[in-house]
């Protein structure tokens, strides 16, 4: 175009008798006046460009191009002392998070108080000393301890699985009811705005299944035996049956959404894979619901918490026996030469020893009854947002291993709101106008997509805590 428009003008000047130097100049003066910037459709039909046809070739050698973590841009390497300290660093913020309990601060003092009652107190000047087999411990405590902690995280990697079967087949339910199409643009037959009536009932059932599964823990042995924990157990129930039925409704007019694209003309074949997603996410939704709702044998939570609290003054002689074993005193039974000779700090340092083993034993069944505890709903149920900033500050309730429901069904909610831009079919979605009616050369490397914009998290919750405070507009009252 623009070499034409060279040649017209350059031949209406000479028939005018201009100069033909002036007219060269008009000339490109007017065709830089209407240039437009190149778009990616007219590019792909120019012969000489093909950075968008890659052969196989160009395919490995786009592989083989350093990553966003490759280079100078490499994530910086620890060096193994300080690599040892910082691991040391957070073991031992992480045993604080576990053992630095009011539990433990009872554990600590009925080990300390048993071990020193059985050192200190003697009958007829001999200390109540003796070597009390561990094999009791072993099998009521250990045990089902580990036991149970392996179940409670196969049960979080049940979760796990499960979750990703509910995002994949939600997501690809709602797919198909965004893209798919039939025939020659069978879409258009459906209503308007029908891809957005989906997106709006397939968010609305992802925000139920997220309060039912961050739902508050309603189903401990405190929730059962006590008479507080019984109000607020029926109270949970309530919440909990009542956004169960919600998803349940959501899931029956999702039924009706593949009915719509069958009356428009949907082959049977498509229909009947929509509705095996539709099946699959159901199925997901319920293994969720009954690993939220049902846990691991309560008895045997109570035993192992009981046992842990009752066993050092059971096991206190044998901290009394290793006192005895190390200072070879009267009060150990020991007479004649076979009596050390030892400080009296010795005594009270060798003292100390024996309570700090009792502590330590007493909290590593703790740490691990601590660690099956905070696994027995895989589910974290707090999980907020800085005001100040866009970083997770507190993630967890107890522990680092709950499943962040909030962060990946926020995950799934994001692909649902994206689209394709240029589209063209009334009923929302659909493929973009570059690609129908079918193209001669392809363009599929040109496709764009549109992510809008959310209101952050923060800022809706600062609001709800703050009632009074105006929004602002119409808009805004309604998203909130």
């Amino acid at each position: 175009e623009r070499e034409r428009a060279v040649t017209f003008d350059a031949a209406t000047n000479a028939d005018e008798g201009m100069d033909a130097e002036r007219g060269e100049t008009d000339a490109h003066a007017q065709s830089a006046a209407h240039m437009r910037t190149e778009s990616a459709a007219s590019m792909l039909e120019r012969d000489d460009v093909c950075h968008l046809t890659m052969s196989g070739r160009e395919a490995l050698e786009a592989y083989e191009k350093l990553g966003p973590l490759d280079g100078d841009v490499e994530m910086p390497r620890l060096g193994s002392t300080l690599a040892a300290l910082l691991n040391f660093a957070a073991a031992f913020r992480v045993f604080k998070r576990f053992l630095i309990t009011t539990e433990s601060v009872i554990v600590s003092a009925v080990s300390v108080a048993s071990t020193l009652f059985f050192i200190l107190y003697e009958i007829d000047g001999h200390r109540l000393g003796v070597n009390v087999s561990w094999t009791f411990v072993s099998f009521a405590i250990i045990y089902p301890l580990t036991g149970s902690l392996d179940a409670a995280f196969r049960r979080r990697e049940e979760a796990l699985k499960q979750l990703s079967v509910f995002k994949t087949n939600v997501l690809t339910f709602y797919l198909g009811h965004r893209d798919w199409d039939w025939g020659e643009n069978g879409r258009a037959k459906l209503p308007a705005k029908h891809v957005n009536e989906v997106r709006w009932m397939m968010v609305q059932l992802v925000c139920d299944v997220r309060n039912f599964l961050t739902a508050p823990e309603v189903a401990r042995l405190v929730h059962l035996n006590t008479s507080r924990g019984k109000v607020a157990w029926e109270k949970g129930r309530k919440i909990q049956w009542a956004i169960a039925q919600r998803v349940r409704a959501q899931f029956q007019k999702l039924s009706l959404t593949t009915e719509v694209l069958k009356y428009a003309g949907m082959p049977g074949n498509e229909s009947a894979r929509l509705r095996q997603f539709h099946k699959d996410a159901y199925m997901a939704w319920e293994n969720l619901r009954f690993l939220k709702t049902y846990r691991t044998p309560m008895a045997t939570r109570a035993f192992a918490r009981v046992y842990i609290l009752i066993h050092p003054i059971f096991w206190a002689p044998y901290y009394a026996y290793i006192v005895s074993e190390m200072l070879h005193d009267e009060a150990g039974g020991y007479t004649g030469e076979d009596v050390y000779e030892v400080p009296t700090y010795t005594k009270g340092l060798v003292m100390f020893y024996a309570c700090c083993l009792s502590v330590i034993t007493s909290l590593a069944m703790l740490g691990l009854f601590n660690v099956r505890y905070s696994l027995e709903d895989p589910f974290a149920t707090k999980e907020r947002l800085s005001e100040s900033e866009g970083e997770y500050s507190h993630r967890y309730t107890r522990g680092q291993d709950q499943v962040l429901i909030n962060k990946e069904l926020r995950e799934l909610v994001g692909e649902l709101v994206v689209e394709f831009k240029d589209t063209f079919e009334t009923s929302g979605g659909g493929i973009p106008a570059d690609l129908y009616p079918l193209p001669s050369r392809s363009r599929l490397q040109t496709i764009e997509l549109e992510v809008p914009e959310v209101l952050h998290t923060t800022q809706t919750s600062f609001r709800r805590r703050n009632p009074t405070k105006a929004v602002g507009d119409e808009e805004a009252n309604a998203s909130l």
